[in-house]
């Protein structure tokens, strides 16, 4: 019985591995374990960088009579009033195609040369030409090449070493900001410089400040022998859009004798006289050259008002024992100042005051007349010397820097000494 019992455990045994062999063929196999392919990182190709987009800046040379430029490249095209740009591309080896416009739009040179272009700059790059006067400026107009991006800009002004001032220049519209007018004059001696640097909106500084150079640097001295007093014409400027911080449109860079620039842009002959002691006297000039009035009749202020300030300004020239010489103010162009549209039109009888100063003027002992240089058939501002109906571009401030040389070359014993 027990050799029975002992084969029946045995049987069954191998009737229950059998099924459960079967069972397990049932069962479809685990796909086989596969390691991941680690991917292989290898330096972009020509092709795949043209993908980043990168920052370039570009920069050219001035062109006399232009406005605007405008920036070229596949089918993009940007505008800027300054002779540089900062541009977002997804490839710096584009060809770029600079041409300048003048206020209506034409172009007056559709090819000009980019001198310089840098990619992905960290600061901007100020566009001033204070090496190229023969004195510090007054009335600083600070100036760069706008920073892509950036909401406004912080400037900081410094007196050997030491900061002075600080300001903020915010964009106009949709225009970037691209100058800031110094409304505080530096009249005290001593080595200044600036710089700029780029915000967002958040105040967070998008940008390093812009480094110290001779272009930002300027040195401010007495005394000065000879100044010259008036407002934006001699303050500097032209074209509408470039600042007195570029020497182009300053009549002071074609005059050969060096003259210290009091201008100041905007200015009536109220405002003249009243900064006289403030502006003047520190320099402690021997002759003293005034042109002012553009403001007085292209307004509302009465030629005989203006002239009680031309002999206010007098009286305070011959207190001080200074000798004041009147330039004949320029007339303007009001049918250009009408298609400019964003200079305010002249009072119809705005020649009359003109003439009123022009006429006092003739009869001082020491005076320079330009009017047969400046006026046109009908007593108005030649269309030929302007770009916005006001204020005199290249050849008007040559026109006035020469005349102010040959006077200044044949009475020097009134101020060389």
């Amino acid at each position: 019985m027990k050799k029975i019992a002992l084969l029946l455990t045995f049987f069954l045994f191998l009737l229950l591995t059998a099924v459960t062999t079967l069972a397990d063929d049932s069962t479809p196999p685990a796909p086989p374990t596969v390691e991941p392919e680690i991917e292989q990182i290898s330096e972009p190709t020509v092709e795949q960088a043209a993908g980043i987009r990168t920052i370039v800046r570009l920069s050219w040379k001035l062109v006399p009579g232009a406005v605007r430029y405008k920036v070229s490249f596949d089918n993009e095209v940007s505008t800027t009033y300054i002779n540089g740009i900062e541009l977002e591309v997804d490839n710096v080896s584009k060809v770029f195609h600079v041409a300048a416009l003048d206020i209506n739009g034409r172009i007056i040179k559709p090819d000009i040369d980019v001198t310089q272009i840098e990619t992905n700059p960290i600061a901007p790059r100020p566009t001033t030409e204070f090496e190229k006067m023969d004195y510090g400026p007054l009335y600083p107009v600070y100036s760069w090449i706008p920073t892509f991006g950036a909401d406004y800009y912080q400037i900081q002004v410094f007196k050997n070493d030491e900061l002075v001032r600080s300001y903020e220049a915010f964009k106009s519209g949709n225009d970037d900001a691209y100058d800031f007018y110094d409304e505080y004059p530096v009249n005290e001696g001593g080595d200044y410089y600036w710089r700029v640097r780029a915000m967002s909106h958040h105040g967070f500084a998008m940008s390093e400040w812009s480094e110290r150079t001779d272009n930002v640097s300027f040195k401010v001295t007495s005394p000065n022998k000879v100044c010259a007093l008036g407002d934006s014409i001699t303050h500097g400027g032209g074209a509408v859009t470039v600042p007195p911080s570029m020497t182009i449109y300053n009549w002071e860079t074609y005059c050969d004798v060096p003259v210290k620039n009091l201008g100041k842009s905007g200015d009536t002959t109220d405002v003249i006289v009243e900064r006289f002691e403030n502006d003047v006297l520190p320099f402690e000039p021997k002759v003293l050259i005034i042109m002012a009035g553009v403001n007085d009749y292209r307004g509302t202020i009465f030629g005989w008002h203006s002239v009680s300030n031309y002999r206010a300004l007098v009286d305070k020239c011959n207190y001080y024992g200074i000798t004041p010489v009147f330039i004949t103010p320029t007339p303007v162009n009001a049918k250009l100042i009408k298609k400019s549209k964003f200079i305010e039109l002249p009072p119809y009888d705005w020649q009359t005051h003109y003439q009123f100063l022009c006429d006092w003027i003739r009869k001082q002992p020491y005076h320079i007349d330009l009017t047969s240089a400046f006026e046109d058939d009908s007593s108005e501002l030649r269309a030929d010397l302007t770009s916005d109906g006001l204020h005199p571009d290249e050849e008007g401030k040559r026109i006035i820097g020469h005349a102010v040389e040959e006077w200044l070359k044949a009475n020097e014993a009134l101020w060389n000494y």
